[in-house]
């Protein structure tokens, strides 16, 4: 019985990948996209995008990632000042939670340092109504520490697509200069990671028959930068993983975005109070009902 409940949960699994690109319920996807269809008919830019915004946005769609600068009011000393404000919230035990291996989690980050939401400034704006054709809003944010671990690596350091509505994407930034030895991001492109798809690639746990073209570097992009760096990418549509660093410690603040009908600056003002414990997917983009309310997911 047991085995028959594990194939027919199997089943389910590749019928929703198929059809969704992710493992949630046809409820959810579907909710998703009248959502999103809402959205685009609400969207009324703040602004003209430059050519800069969005050949930005262009390249996003094309390769599901794309790295940006720090903000221009991100000057050097501000950098600087983060940086530490992160480095002492993170030795100071009572704010953070274990993430497993090599991993831990600042508890009510954005209440502690407010001032990351800077980093979301009219460029990074621009390019993502673009990319969505729609205003989008802030489900979640969350600051990581990733530590040099000689263990096994398991979970966000494998291979992996996150299990989430084609509508999610991400922004991480870098709070630390990050290069290889220190944990860069690894991404492959949207077409290999399509392609790869196609063949079956989704489970993490289950990846040997393509561990070789995952293996290949020059697939393979490493995004380093200097502290300030700003990564997006498509986390549901591009494979990627997290790098256990081999000397020192990378710190990271991620947001989840999803589209919206009213522009992220009134939604932030409603709902900041929530945006630390939103965890696992937002289930319902009409009501921004999380997943899971908490610290370790």
């Amino acid at each position: 019985m047991q085995s028959l409940r594990k194939m027919a949960s199997r089943a389910r699994m590749k019928t929703r990948v198929a059809m969704f690109g992710n493992n949630h319920s046809f409820k959810v996807n579907l909710k998703y996209a009248a959502y999103e269809n809402a959205a685009r008919r609400s969207w009324k830019p703040r602004f003209k995008p430059t050519p800069e915004q969005l050949a930005t946005a262009e390249r996003f769609k094309k390769n599901g990632f794309e790295v940006l600068p720090p903000p221009r009011g991100m000057t050097p000393e501000k950098l600087r000042a983060l940086r530490e404000a992160v480095d002492k919230q993170f030795e100071d035990q009572s704010n953070g939670y274990g993430l497993g291996i090599g991993m831990s989690r600042l508890i009510d980050g954005l209440e502690i340092l407010p001032e990351i939401v800077d980093f979301i400034d009219d460029d990074l704006e621009a390019a993502v109504e673009n990319y969505y054709g729609s205003h989008f809003k802030i489900f979640a944010i969350s600051f990581y520490r990733t530590l040099p671990t000689p263990d096994k690596p398991d979970s966000s350091f494998l291979w992996h697509l996150d299990n989430c509505p084609k509508q999610e994407i991400k922004l991480m930034v870098y709070l630390d200069d990050v290069v290889a030895d220190t944990g860069a991001f690894s991404v492959k492109d949207k077409p290999f990671s399509d392609d790869l798809r196609k063949e079956g690639f989704f489970d993490r746990k289950r990846i040997n028959q393509f561990i070789d073209r995952l293996s290949d570097t020059s697939t393979t992009k490493v995004l380093e930068g200097p502290t300030g760096s700003r990564l997006l990418f498509e986390n549901g549509g591009c494979i990627h993983k997290a790098t256990s660093p081999k000397r020192e410690h990378r710190d990271v603040v991620t947001f989840v975005l999803i589209p919206s009908e009213i522009p992220w600056r009134p939604h932030f003002a409603r709902h900041r109070n929530l945006l630390s414990t939103n965890a696992g997917i937002c289930v319902d983009p009409y009501r921004d009902q999380p997943e899971h309310v908490g610290y370790q997911f």
